[in-house]
Order: structure tokens, then C-alpha cells, then sequence
């Protein structure tokens, strides 16, 4: 199943969502304009994320080029499809500035659980789905009564007779995060980085949480001001 839509209106323009797709798109046309479209080796080897190399300052860099990678279009495509359903909320919950500084931070922190989780990988780890499982986070601590329009898979839509239905928040992000963890326990090795995608789910809940509070400390401070 996969989300295309929520039943909240877009109150500001997502600036920041929007830059953040572009910059993807344009930086995988750049790189790969010239390898159809499936980016080099070469580039995933300098920029990807490399746990067994990152004793090596020298790479520390890596921790956000490679949020910025993606393998071939279908990579690229899904997780840009995810930021933007998830994305645009959340960035008006924060605010542009917040929500860029959130996103790469949520994206380092993936890095990290897939570095500590799988700490002897050679291979490269490329892709925005670690930051993007932030959002994932913060869309469910701000926003859990939401409802998802989930596209459905072609079995369930030869059962159902439809091809979307909609779920809460509440019940979808829970069982894609678990689905990760468990995914994560099975197959060690994987092309796909199911404790990155853990990892950035929790920093992003842990951040929502801790700006959740701070705002409502802020306003009650506001409300106390403004009686006296």
C-alpha cells in the first residue's frame, strides 16, 4: 500500500518541500543524465554513506550527500511521492527554516541507527528515505487522526474492487514502522536500509515531541504576558 494523499488542505505554500524535491530531482538528472538515469558506482562509492569507513573523518561529509542520492528513478520517484504527502505538513507545523534544519537531521540521524545496526557494510547507503522516515515521525506525532489515501497493491485490488481506500495515521505509520523493524530483523543484508528508516522515524518523533512542547510553552508564556 502506498500513501497519496491525506484529508488536510495546505494552508501555506510548502517552500522548503518543494526545494528539497527539486534539489533531488535536479542533482539525480545531473549525475546520472549520462548512465540512464541509474547513478555511477563511482558517485554512490564517494557521496553514499559507508559504515565501515566513517572512522574516517575525512567522510563525516557523507552524512547528508547521501540523502541527496538515489539509485535509479523508482527510487528517487517513491521517496519523493512520500516527502511530498507527508512533507508539506509537517513544514507548515515548523515553518520553512525549522523544517530544512529537521529534515537533515533526521537524515544524519538514519545514517547513524544504519551505522550502528550494521556497522562492518561496505556498501554505499544512498537515498532520502531516512529523512524522509523522519517526517514519517513528526506527521504521526502532529497529526495522528489524520486519513491516508492508500493506494493499493494489484492483489488486494482484484479482491476489493478498488483501488484506494483510506486509513488513519494512526494505524498505517504504526504498522510501517514495525513492518521496518521486522524486515530489518530478517534480511541483515539488504539493498533496502530498514534501520535507517528506524532510525529516522524515531528522530523525527523525538524532535516533533520536543518542538511540540516548546511551542506550547512559548504560547502560555504569550497568555501569561498578555493578563499581566
Amino acid at each position: 500500500m502506498f500513501p497519496i494523499a491525506t484529508n488536510l488542505k495546505i494552508i501555506r505554500t510548502p517552500w522548503a518541500t518543494y526545494a528539497i524535491i527539486g534539489t533531488n530531482v535536479f542533482i539525480h538528472l545531473i549525475v546520472a543524465w549520462n548512465t540512464n538515469f541509474v547513478i555511477p558506482s563511482e558517485i554512490t562509492g564517494s557521496l553514499g554513506f559507508i559504515p565501515a569507513s566513517f572512522g574516517n573523518l575525512s567522510e563525516s561529509h557523507t552524512l547528508v550527500t547521501c540523502i541527496f542520492l538515489h539509485g535509479d528513478v523508482l527510487h528517487l520517484s517513491g521517496n519523493m511521492v512520500f516527502l511530498l504527502v507527508f512533507g508539506r505538513l509537517v513544514e507548515s507545523e515548523l515553518g520553512v527554516t525549522n523544517f530544512l534544519a529537521f529534515y537533515v537531521t533526521a537524515g544524519i540521524a538514519a545514517c547513524l541507527a544504519h551505522l550502528l545496526m550494521i556497522p562492518d557494510s561496505s556498501v554505499p547507503l544512498i537515498g532520502a528515505s531516512g529523512a524522509i522516515s523522519g517526517v514519517l515521525g513528526a506527521f504521526f506525532i502532529c497529526n495522528p487522526k489524520t486519513r491516508l489515501t492508500l493506494v493499493l497493491e494489484p492483489i488486494l485490488i482484484y479482491f476489493l474492487g478498488r483501488f484506494t481506500i483510506h486509513v488513519p495515521t494512526w494505524v498505517f505509520l504504526p504498522m510501517w514502522f514495525f513492518l521496518q523493524i521486522s524486515m530489518g530483523l530478517k534480511q541483515p543484508v539488504s539493498n533496502v536500509a530498514f534501520w535507517a528508516h528506524v532510525g529516522g522515524f524515531l528522530a523525527g518523533m523525538t524532535m516533533s515531541i520536543s518542538v511540540s512542547r516548546y511551542i506550547a510553552a512559548k504560547e502560555l508564556l504569550k497568555k501569561h504576558h498578555s493578563h499581566n
